[in-house]
């Protein structure tokens, strides 16, 4: 077949299956074509939206056509309404479209926070594995409440990108006063609402969960280098925080997620996406992320998270008691796996010894640094933790942070003094110029690769202190080529078994993958499980 008449065979098997499919969804507005229309031009088009609307509601919705149709009429209305009532979003619109006059009225659950909503449809696919939906009536969105320095200085856990929630909008239709329809809008939680009653039946309400997600992945102000957190730690601690999707919640319980070296959150978003499409958890959990410069060393980062947890549960009490505070969950992967370690044990005076080689009262510092230092060095396990999930946790560390990678890493991490200022004032000028921690400072605070040595004393003392008594935990651990626990060279690549395994946990599940197991199917599945009955506990 030649070139011209192959280009008209595909052209006409083009025609052929647009004209046959019969599930292409319909569109009213865009975006670019919104900006375009003054207040008026928007009432109108408001108006031919909640015809449409009406139409396609009264056709039945019992087809995929009429639901689509409906659905994307709402979609538009939605658009209109954002556009049209500014700040004012509980008062009611009047719009008319030859004969048929409106009077829209909105309503939403009012833990739903937004300034704006963003059609799930206009959400490009691009990072997750998979995208999770639910078919059904009513339109996804993801209400949008976003950042700013005022809400930042109320709400602690709030990130850059603000707040995020899946909504899903219905518009049902009754006879009002006047002659005049009352269309009323109506956002759901579709996490909470599972059906709706639309067209004289109950029917499942559309759902996806997976916007968010890639939502918050395409803003480029929540990204942060992996890479660049390592080796750039100290122009990084600005981002270190623990952050939230949304305004935390004091009925569900916190499940925080750390991740590990060179990594950043995004590691969990497809564990998240699995584990936030769930019904039961998302009723009951809300995930929390742990964000900070990997470079720094882990006995930093812990103390940091120490004193975002103790925040998170003062936040979560400050109205009355909640329930989900008390029983918080985490999960570490990797070096976030001893970051959460530190969250759950008593140090005694170990890491003074560690650190210093003495305890405290027998160390030239003066009380003020001692007392500063307590921070870092000294800690009670939380209360409040009541689930530890270690994901390929090198807890004994990893020989390719004593080798030849480590010391490459090591030589490139940039870490400036001032990572313990708060301790003793380093910022100010005033460091000691003589001690034990003017020395440490001259010979340079360790970094975390420092830290994952199997030869590090951190390694050493945090292996030796004991888990909280009554704690709930479990392993999951890579094993890149499958090989027999008990070779030596059983390994996720990074990690060997050996040092990932730890005695008495209530469970441990070995997964054919290497360091990032935790993105296995099989560890998801495992999570989920935990997770579960973790809930069914409470």
């Amino acid at each position: 077949m030649n070139l011209r008449l192959r280009w008209i065979s595909c052209s006409l098997a083009a025609l052929v299956m647009s004209a046959c499919s019969t599930h292409q969804r319909p569109e009213f507005i865009a975006e670019r074509s919104l900006r375009s229309l003054n207040a008026s031009a928007r009432q109108t088009a408001l108006a031919k939206a909640l015809v449409e609307a009406e139409q396609a509601s009264h056709s039945g919705l019992d087809t995929t056509e009429s639901r689509q149709r409906y659905n994307a009429a709402v979609s538009s209305a939605v658009k209109l309404w954002i556009a049209l009532s500014n700040d004012e979003r509980s008062k009611p619109l009047v719009c008319t479209q030859g004969d048929k006059s409106f009077t829209l009225q909105a309503s939403w659950p009012k833990q739903i926070v937004f300034d704006t909503l963003i059609d799930a449809h206009d959400i490009e696919s691009r990072e997750m594995k998979r995208r999770i939906t639910r078919e059904g009536v009513g339109e996804p969105f993801v209400a949008w409440c976003k950042f700013t320095d005022e809400r930042a200085a109320k709400d602690p856990f709030m990130a850059a990108a603000g707040y995020l929630s899946p909504v899903t909008a219905t518009i049902a239709f009754s006879k009002g006063s006047n002659g005049r329809q009352i269309a009323s809008l109506v956002l759901h939680d579709p996490r909470v609402v599972e059906e709706v009653r639309l067209a004289g039946a109950s029917r499942p309400l559309a759902e996806d969960i997976s916007a968010v997600g890639e939502f918050l992945l395409s803003r480029s102000e929540v990204r942060m280098s992996g890479l660049g957190a390592l080796l750039r730690s100290g122009k990084n601690l600005d981002k270190l925080g623990l952050i939230a999707l949304e305004r935390p919640d004091p009925e569900r319980v916190p499940v925080i997620l750390v991740h590990g070296l060179m990594s950043r959150p995004a590691t969990w978003q497809n564990v998240v996406n699995e584990l936030w499409s769930d019904p039961k958890l998302q009723r009951t959990a809300q995930f929390y992320f742990f964000r900070y410069p990997t470079g720094v060393p882990v006995i930093y980062s812990a103390a940091k998270l120490r004193e975002k947890l103790g925040l998170l549960h003062r936040e979560l009490n400050a109205r009355g008691v909640s329930p989900g505070s008390r029983e918080m969950v985490l999960i570490g992967h990797s070096m976030g796996g001893l970051v959460s370690k530190a969250q759950v044990q008593k140090s005694g005076d170990k890491l003074w010894v560690n650190v210093f080689g003495s305890t405290p009262d027998r160390l030239n510092l003066s009380q003020k640094e001692i007392n500063a230092l307590r921070a870092y060095l000294e800690y009670e396990p939380n209360p409040y933790v009541s689930r530890v999930i270690f994901v390929a946790t090198p807890h004994r560390g990893s020989s390719l942070a004593a080798g030849t990678l480590g010391a490459i890493g090591r030589s490139l991490v940039n870490l400036p003094n001032h990572i313990m200022s708060d301790a003793v004032s380093i910022m100010q000028g005033q460091a000691p110029e003589h001690g034990p921690l003017a020395d440490m400072l001259r010979r340079g605070v360790p970094t975390s690769i420092d830290n994952l040595s199997p030869k590090s004393k951190f390694v050493q003392t945090s292996i030796s202190l004991p888990l909280r008594p009554g704690l709930h935990v479990h392993s999951i651990i890579g094993n890149k080529k499958q090989k027999p626990l008990n070779d030596p060279s059983c390994s996720d690549g990074f990690v060997p078994y050996t040092s990932a395994h730890l005695d008495g946990v209530e469970s441990e599940l070995i997964v054919p993958y290497g360091h990032s197991a935790h993105e296995h199917p099989m560890a998801v599945e495992e999570i989920l499980r935990i997770l579960h009955e973790h809930v069914r506990g409470r």
